[in-house]
């Protein structure tokens, strides 16, 4: 059962972190008073002296009934006046989780006595600072150089021409010849026959097996520090707690598992003629200039415009006599001026990401 020394801060002058050994302020010389809240830092180690060790487990010290002084539990007598200990008052054991463990003293700003000393951060907890500080300096450095590389570039380019595309789907009403499970409207049947549509599982037979099932197995108890115990000296001992040890174990089980076959399910399928709108043809313009046009159509009874599709281009030059091309809107495309010039934001790979437009002049 380890014990390990802890601390207190005065009340008196200030003093924080003062070894528990001590039943008086080394600063200011006032003895520890009644209801001091001792603590135990983060880095505590375990108390191995065999003197300290006695004293630790002596009990909890007795405050003076005459002079107030706080005096170790293997006394009988003050040691500050020499009274008898008689029915003097003791200092409080107190039991904490682990979670709960004090870490702070009287002069912290959160403790119950309000004490405005300073809290000092343990060693422990400042090297930890620095390694996180080390790491976020790491992490932003990297980022900061992505960000260098892949950020979009300012520049101003030059209108050096435009250019556009037109498509027009050309679609033909024919007679097709078709398969499927069912009879659009207007179809003539052609040929049919029952096919496979799909499979479904059917139970065929069950199977006798066997399989590793784990289970869980108490095998014991084990004690494990749960706690902390402030022992009313100045020390503190582990707290120990007992739960249940398991172990994983398998047996072996035996069950039937289905097995399935796959059925076939049949469906009439039907090959048919029937009359639809098909795509034919698609005819194109293109130019570069700022007249666009739709290609010229020459359309057979039995054919129409189906789909029409447009695109529109804007070429660029740069200060270094680098090409770009932008896809705009047709109402874009007209409000830009060939030989102008205009702020741009553009990518590293050269693609021009956006475009401004000088404001007019009212």
């Amino acid at each position: 059962m380890a014990i390990q020394e802890g601390r207190w801060d005065c009340r008196s002058c200030g003093t924080v972190g003062i070894l528990g050994r001590h039943k008086s302020c080394p600063n200011c010389g006032r003895s520890r008073p009644e209801g001091t809240r001792f603590y135990l830092p983060e880095d505590a180690q375990a108390v191995t002296d065999e003197a300290r060790l006695q004293e630790a487990r002596a009990g909890a010290d007795w405050l003076c009934t005459y002079c107030g002084a706080s005096n170790s539990a293997a006394l009988e007598a003050c040691g500050g006046c020499g009274a008898d200990r008689a029915d003097s008052e003791r200092q409080a054991v107190r039991d904490y989780a682990l979670e709960e463990v004090p870490r702070s003293g009287d002069n912290a700003p959160d403790s119950p006595s309000g004490g405005e000393a300073a809290r000092t951060s343990s060693p422990r907890r400042r090297g930890s600072l620095r390694k996180f500080l080390v790491a976020g300096g790491v992490v932003g450095g990297i980022l900061l150089l992505l960000f260098l590389v892949f950020r979009p570039r300012h520049k101003t380019l030059t209108v050096t021409g435009f250019s556009w595309e037109r498509e027009i789907d050309v679609e033909a009403y024919r007679t097709v010849t078709e398969e499927g499970w069912d009879l659009p409207h207007g179809a003539r049947v052609k040929k049919k026959w029952r096919d496979i549509h799909h499979y479904e599982d059917v139970l065929d037979h069950y199977e006798t097996r066997t399989r590793k099932v784990p289970e869980r197995v108490q095998t014991g108890t084990e004690r494990y520090v749960c706690g902390k115990r402030d022992l009313g000296n100045g020390y503190f001992e582990d707290r120990y707690c007992t739960r249940p040890k398991y172990e994983t174990r398998y047996r072996t089980e035996t069950y039937r598992e289905p097995v399935y076959r796959k059925e076939p399910v049949y469906r009439t399928k039907y090959r048919y003629e029937v009359e639809k709108w098909v795509h034919d043809r698609t005819k194109r313009a293109a130019g570069e200039d700022r007249e666009p046009e739709w290609p010229p159509l020459r359309l057979a009874e039995n054919e129409r415009a189906g789909r029409r599709t447009e695109h529109y281009f804007v070429h660029f030059t740069d200060e270094e006599k680098e090409r770009y091309r932008k896809e705009v809107s047709e109402a874009q495309w007209r409000r830009y001026e060939a030989g102008k010039r205009y702020s741009a934001r553009v990518s590293r790979s050269g693609e021009v990401l956006e475009v401004t437009f000088p404001e007019t002049k009212r």
